[in-house]
């Protein structure tokens, strides 16, 4: 039988095991607070859902801009500017060395300004595909293209953008792209709906003739 001190011993240990877990919980549940997940990997349809709730619709919506005064699950654009876009290369240029700490690099932005560039693309790339889809619905397919085109650099990890891109090209004639596209979409995650009609897809597609 144990005595009366390894059971006092063993009660101070789980007390002490559970102020523990508790002290974790409180100290996740402050840096979340701190540093709330970042929107931006939200579905595409999703975003453009929200959009349009914040901007009527009219027949001309879908050749504006990004508005420039939008707030998305929590996040908030208000500055009137431009999202910025993807540019190209440029060769570097030679600059005189600064002191440490003079310029700030990518790895050294804070977590609040990353998420607010990536939900800068991810709400371009939003606005392409919705200007993507009427183009599609109107037969516009080289339009439709483009726009899908210029959401999968902005947003590269949506399902949603590759699966668009798919069926465009299919509509282009160009299976192998086509592929591709859905080969893409295929090793991502998001809707199933998305994943499903990709496997659909590369099914239909590399479906040896005669079978």
């Amino acid at each position: 039988m144990r005595t009366r001190s390894e059971q006092h011993s063993r009660a101070t240990i789980s007390a002490v095991q559970v102020r523990c877990a508790g002290i974790v919980l409180v100290l996740s549940a402050v840096t979340l607070a701190q540093n709330p997940p970042c929107p931006a990997e939200t579905p595409v349809d999703e975003i453009i859902a929200e959009l349009n709730k914040q901007q009527p619709k009219k027949a001309s919506r879908n050749t504006n801009p990004v508005p420039e005064n939008v707030c998305i699950f929590g996040w908030c654009r208000q500055t009137g500017r431009t999202p910025p876009t993807i540019p190209k290369p440029a060769p570097r240029e030679q600059t005189p060395s600064a002191t440490p700490g003079d310029e700030e690099t990518s790895s050294s932005k804070k977590p609040a300004e990353t998420c607010d560039e990536a939900m800068q693309m991810a709400v371009e790339a939003a606005r392409d595909v919705d200007i993507g889809d009427y183009y599609f619905d109107k037969k516009n397919f080289n339009g439709a293209w483009m726009r899908y085109k210029d959401a999968a650099s902005e947003k590269p990890s949506d399902v949603a953008i590759h699966v668009r891109l798919g069926r465009v090209l299919e509509k282009l004639n160009r299976p192998p792209q086509a592929i591709e596209e859905y080969k893409a979409a295929e090793k991502l995650s998001g809707p199933e709906k998305w994943t499903a009609e990709a496997r659909a897809a590369l099914a239909r597609l590399q479906r040896t003739p005669g079978q």
